[in-house]
């Protein structure tokens, strides 16, 4: 086994956070140009980095780094930082609840608990949306109930499917080779 320093597992840590957070901000452009089709791909690409780093906060960390980027092309501008810290918030308050935080740290995936955090998350962060920027503030156009409920829908099963991917194929392929924490 190889001892890793402090200051490398730091760096390890810092450049894994840089990276999914660039991912995360590509796949939410995807979902942007698929109208919540490429929610599962947010999903799962946003997952396994807030798995991979595996503590408390990095969901908000790497949702807030991609909402940073994402502003600067969003007609929401600053706001939409918002909605991505609503994500990141959300998802580490349900994986700190769930126990999937601490389940991480020994490496065991229990799909089923990312799946409902992910789902849980992306609900409070889709009414989250609605209110604040539809009803409240008036910023996006109110499409209706039935074309927000599809979006619920679509949002809430891909985040349920990404879980599972997470969950049950990503997360133990990779499990051995991050154990730099």
């Amino acid at each position: 086994m190889v001892v890793i320093s402090y200051r490398s597992r730091l760096a390890v840590k810092v450049t894994l956070l840089a990276i999914f957070s660039v991912l995360t901000f590509l796949s939410a452009l995807l979902n942007k140009f698929t109208l919540q089709g490429g929610q599962i791909f947010f999903s799962i690409i946003y997952s396994t980095g807030v798995l991979t780093l595996g503590s408390f906060g990095s969901g908000t960390l790497i949702a807030f780094i991609a909402g940073l980027m994402y502003m600067f092309q969003s007609t929401l501008g600053f706001f939409s930082l918002a909605s991505f810290a609503v994500r990141g918030v959300t998802t580490d308050l349900t994986f700190l609840l769930l126990g999937v935080y601490k389940d991480s740290k020994q490496y065991r995936y229990n799909w089923i608990k990312i799946a409902i955090g992910l789902v849980v998350a992306s609900f409070l962060t889709g009414l989250f949306q609605y209110f604040f920027f539809v009803v409240f503030m008036k910023m996006l156009i109110d499409f209706g109930r039935f074309i927000v409920s599809i979006i619920f829908l679509v949002a809430l099963v891909s985040n349920g499917v990404g879980g599972f991917i997470t969950g049950k194929i990503i997360m133990p392929r990779i499990s051995s080779i991050i154990r730099f924490r």
